[in-house]
This record gives C-alpha cells, structure tokens and sequence, in this order.
C-alpha cells in the first residue's frame, strides 16, 4: 500500500472529513502558463530555465493534470501533499530557494531544505531506473527528479493564487514513528493533530475545528 494511503486516512480522521483523491484544477496543469501564475510567471520561467529544462520539450508534450495526494474541501480548502523520500533531491532545494516573498505556506521551508541537504543522494537513488530518467522539459539524467521539484512549485504556488488556502505538506521523516508502527490508533492520530495545528495556525486563516 502507499504510504500516503495510510497518512491521508489519519488526516481524514482528524479533521473530521473526508479528502477528494482524484481533484482536477484546470489552473493546475503541467505547464507554467501566464494566465495560471500571473504575477509568479516571470519567476516560474526563471526558475525552469535555471533548472535545465527545455521549453521546446515544455509545451510540445500534451496538457495533462497535475494530480495532488488529497483536497480537502470546504471548510478547509486546502491541497495536501505527502512527500516521501524522492522528493528530498538538490532540486527541490533549488526550488524552494526562490519562493516568492509573498507567499504563504503551510510547512516548515526550512526543514524542507534540511531534509534535501540530509536525503538528496538517497532520493535519487531510490525505486527503479524510472526516478532517475529523461523527461521531455528536463531531458537529462533524473531529469523526472527535476520535474518532481519544478511540479512541487506548482502546487505550492497557485492555490493561494486561485482562491484555495496553502497547500498542507508532511514529509515521511516527520511521521516516522507512525510508518514503522511505534504509534498506532490513537497516539497515531494525537500526533497528526499536533503537526495540522502546527501547520494551520501558521497560515494567517483561520483554522477549523478539529475533531476530537
């Protein structure tokens, strides 16, 4: 089973609500469209063309969603997103050294980064040959980790622009007791509502209630 099965469940049980696994936003597609990012497209170019990628390969592949872990819906409004350990690569720290002053988020960015700089050999080396091949917009080797990066952004950065509260991250390292069973039942979801209060007493909105 995936790890974010079991993570979105205990999420799911501590909100009090249940997520949307398949949500499609025709604004969170995989292509850094101007109308999309607004005032962020400058710097989303920048960032892809700092990255290595090339925009023939860019906007010569099909339009296609970009698929988050969960929504949770009104009253929340948020996207939640799971990452395990290929995300923690060199490119996401690269990434998340040129967010926008102005947005808001609803993780630790700083932890995040540590976690790339601790993880990011072993995040290329994880699974099959798959997390470490070309791709059309990064045709190099792991050009699918620098994709992963890049697409990260986008679920990071447009919500807040289309009306949604800030994406909700949990990184596996942050739930390690839970993933290896030492907290199961109700410890288990006692510490996820100590990380979602965390996370949304930081956004500036104000937070739901949780369900006891």
């Amino acid at each position: 089973m995936r790890l974010e099965i079991g993570i979105i469940a205990l999420v799911e049980a501590v909100l009090g609500a249940p997520a949307e696994r398949r949500a499609q936003f025709e604004w969170l597609i995989n292509k850094p469209l101007a109308t999309h990012f607004g005032r962020y497209h400058p710097m989303i170019i920048d960032l892809f063309e700092q990255m290595g990628g090339d925009s023939d390969g860019l906007f010569a592949k099909a339009d296609g969603y970009l698929i988050p872990d969960a929504y949770f819906p009104e009253p929340y409004h948020f996207l939640f997103e799971f990452d395990e350990l290929q995300h923690f690569t060199a490119y996401r720290k690269q990434t998340l050294a040129v967010y926008p002053a102005d947005l808001t988020v609803a993780f630790n960015r700083q932890k995040y980064t540590q976690f790339c700089i601790r993880h990011q050999e072993s995040a290329l080396q994880k699974g099959t040959d798959r997390f470490r091949r070309k791709t059309a917009d990064f045709p190099f080797i792991n050009g699918r980790a620098a994709q992963r990066a890049f697409f990260d952004t986008f679920r990071d950065w447009l919500p807040p622009l289309h009306g949604l509260c800030p994406t909700l991250r949990l990184a596996e390292f942050e739930v390690t007791d839970i993933l290896t069973g030492k907290l199961t039942g109700e410890a288990a979801k006692d510490y996820i509502r100590a990380l979602l209060r965390v996370r949304l007493s930081n956004l500036g909105v104000a937070s739901p209630a949780f369900k006891s």
